[in-house]
């Protein structure tokens, strides 16, 4: 026994000192190795716990379908007696900014303020609409700009400006509107009641809590926002999360169902790379339960990146290294940043069985991905997924078809969850089945123009108790942002009032009295209707004279789809005419140069006058201005495959505008923009 002491302390102190030494340098490299992948193990853990807690116990209840379910509050605090409640919202909106500039500039002061409560509720909307005149944005440009420029207060609204959204300028020029903390606390209220109204009306399907969302986000740093004088961000409304400074309980709640945060997205610039990045995460989530895009041509483009790019995004996802993608390495030059971006979608990765999880997932996308025009791509990726959603109504009809196809028949497609615009946050989905929405009476103080009289300069108004379905009126709003009787330029339909029907969205059975809350639609924007002689042509009638034109063809087996369009009234020939620039997309793809040539030469032969004749049919009055003789035929041109994609990143994206928020423009007004048409139209002069 001694014998064997005195050898253990010779080996470890004695000769074999050196071999002890490495032995134990080798055990502790070990050990550090297995800490680091534990830790980042437990922090993935530990971030899905906090994640599925949150969603548990704070914010899947208001949305699980139950008799006190978001959508139920809504219903009974604001819905039962929408009028009174509009009415409410209209008095505390001009007692907090009656005394800014905007009413002191135009004397106007209200003497039923002095009135008892009942008697205001009578009187006040009554006297509002007779002093105070409608109006657009010129009334406000002025004071906008003294805001921005001076960093003034108390100009037209009372409250703290947070930010300045910019609108799109799909109808004109680009507007700066101003925001405050109630626009952002509409939007997430009305949110919530959004989400009530999918699940109330999808019970069964309802996600568990593990489950994530993917919503394409746009976002980046504060640093990078045009200011105002007084420091406020100016941007996209879609930005608004990134300019305005939010609590981290927020932050944390907002997570609780993204696939990535929203600090990743903010650092990179380059929207095509952040769009690669967004999916590449969302398609490491095998089941996620909604895929949300806000508008329609950023929900196609999506798709088409996925098509161009799986083979890069199956790299980046099996080796969870972003170096395998070529647009990352070109645009994203910060190697630290992209080590971080590794480590988060490794994290990701961890939660469903990391490396080898991570192969078999690529594999499997890249499996679905090879099935070139088998439709239902979106449900092949997420097996699981519940719904997809983007904005389907008014001028992105067009786009639904196609849409509908990327989800397959097993997979709901739902229009746009919120009605909102840069003025503000207004409405929700009434069903998951159309495009109709009911506007929230505590958002905004809402008044109608009916259609024959939106080119009166002061035309009457009806309030949202007085509007009928079957009609057309132009929106008209007051808000807290300062706004007054301000004309949207959206025409909206009242469709049918709310009612227990199987396409709407359900209610308790003990609440039956739905009274009068009426459905609304949009239709179109005012600025986006060709109208020279009082014919007021609008989206929907050109939609329809090409959409029945490409249907006579079909049956010809002219196999022709609308891939988009556009169009511009040409006052510089007598008589004036419309011209209508026209993306198709041809099923035969693989069919030889000169046949599509000579393909494209008969539609151009044939374009001009079976779309005249369908026009005519759509629209009454353009026919009779057109026996008239005041209006010329009108002409159709073919533009290239992929003009309206370049189109949109070429002359519409910018710092401004990014993809997510680009819409259609359905009436061009700049010069440039048509000359760009006209550079891209389909040579068919030697066919």
């Amino acid at each position: 026994m001694q014998s064997i002491l005195v050898y253990l302390q010779n080996s470890i102190f004695g000769q074999d000192r050196t071999f002890f030494i490495y032995s134990l340098l080798l055990s502790t490299s070990i050990a550090i190795i297995i800490w680091y992948f534990s830790l980042a193990y437990i922090k993935c853990v530990f971030k899905r716990w906090i994640r599925i807690l949150c969603r548990k116990i704070v914010l899947d209840p208001k949305s699980r379908k139950s008799d006190r379910d978001s959508f139920v509050s809504f219903y009974r605090k604001f819905l039962c007696h929408q009028q009174k409640v509009n009415n409410e919202l209209l008095r505390t909106i001009l007692q907090k900014n009656c005394s800014c500039r905007f009413f002191l500039d135009r004397s106007i002061t209200f003497e039923s303020f002095s009135f008892s409560v009942t008697k205001q509720e009578q009187t006040l909307v009554d006297e509002f609409r007779d002093k105070v005149p409608l109006s657009t944005y010129d009334d406000y440009h002025h004071y906008i700009g003294r805001m921005v420029d001076n960093g003034e207060k108390n100009l037209i609204c009372s409250e703290k400006i947070i930010y300045y959204p910019m609108s799109t300028g799909t109808t004109g020029t680009n507007k700066i509107l101003p925001m405050t903390s109630h626009f952002l606390k509409s939007a997430m209220m009305l949110s919530s009641v959004a989400s009530s109204v999918i699940w109330r009306s999808l019970p069964t399907s309802f996600p568990s809590s593990e489950q994530r969302w993917f919503l394409l986000q746009g976002g980046k740093k504060r640093e990078m926002f045009a200011k105002s004088k007084d420091n406020i961000c100016i941007g996209q409304v879609s930005q608004t999360l990134s300019a305005v400074p939010s609590n981290p309980i927020r932050r944390i709640l907002t997570s609780a169902y993204h696939v990535i945060g929203l600090d990743l997205i903010e650092n990179i610039t380059d929207f095509e790379t952040n769009t690669f990045v967004q999916l590449v995460f969302a398609l490491m989530v095998p089941d996620i339960y909604s895929y949300s895009i806000i508008f329609a041509p950023a929900f196609v483009h999506t798709i088409k990146m996925i098509e161009i790019y799986f083979e890069e995004m199956c790299l980046c996802i099996s080796s969870t290294d972003f170096d395998h993608s070529s647009l990352v390495c070109k645009n994203i030059n910060d190697m630290k940043f992209r080590r971080k971006l590794n480590q988060t979608l490794n994290e990701v990765s961890l939660e469903y069985g990391g490396l080898t999880y991570c192969v078999k997932r690529a594999e499997f996308i890249r499996k679905q991905c090879h099935k070139i025009n088998l439709p239902g791509i979106l449900h092949r990726l997420w097996p699981k997924l519940v719904f997809a959603t983007t904005a389907l109504g008014g001028s992105f009809a067009t786009y639904k078809e196609e849409i509908q196809f990327y989800c397959g028949e097993k997979l709901p497609l739902i229009n746009q969850l919120l009605y909102s615009a840069s003025e503000g946050c207004f409405g929700i989905l009434a069903s998951i089945h159309t495009d109709e929405y009911i506007l929230s009476p505590a958002s905004a103080f809402y008044e109608f123009i009916k259609e024959q009289d939106i080119h009166q300069e002061q035309p009457r108004t009806y309030l949202i108790s007085e509007i009928e379905p079957g009609n057309r009126y132009e929106l008209v709003c007051t808000t807290q942002e300062g706004l007054v009787r301000y004309r949207m330029g959206d025409i909206v339909i009242c469709t049918r009032f709310y009612s227990h029907t199987n396409d709407l969205v359900s209610l308790p059975s003990e609440l039956t009295n739905t009274s009068r809350i009426p459905l609304v639609s949009i239709a179109y924007r005012l600025g986006s209707i060709l109208d020279i002689f009082g014919e007021k042509t609008t989206e929907q009638h050109v939609m329809y004279a090409l959409k029945e034109t490409i249907y006579q063809w079909r049956n010809q087996k002219l196999l022709v789809d609308l891939c988009d369009f556009t169009s511009y009234p040409k006052l510089d020939v007598f008589p004036p005419r419309y011209v209508i620039f026209l993306e198709l997309t041809d099923e035969k793809q693989q069919q030889q140069q000169k046949d599509k040539d000579r393909t494209l030469k008969n539609f151009q032969d044939l374009a001009d006058s079976e779309i005249e004749q369908q026009l005519c049919k759509a629209n009454n009055m353009y026919q009779y201005i057109r026996e008239a003789g005041k209006l010329s035929p009108l002409t159709c041109i073919l533009v290239r495959n992929g003009t309206f994609s370049n189109f949109h990143q070429q002359k519409i994206m910018n710092d401004q505008i990014s993809a997510v928020q680009i819409k259609p423009r359905r009436l061009l007004k700049n010069e440039e923009h048509i000359q760009f048409f006209y550079d891209n139209q389909t040579n068919i002069s030697s066919s």
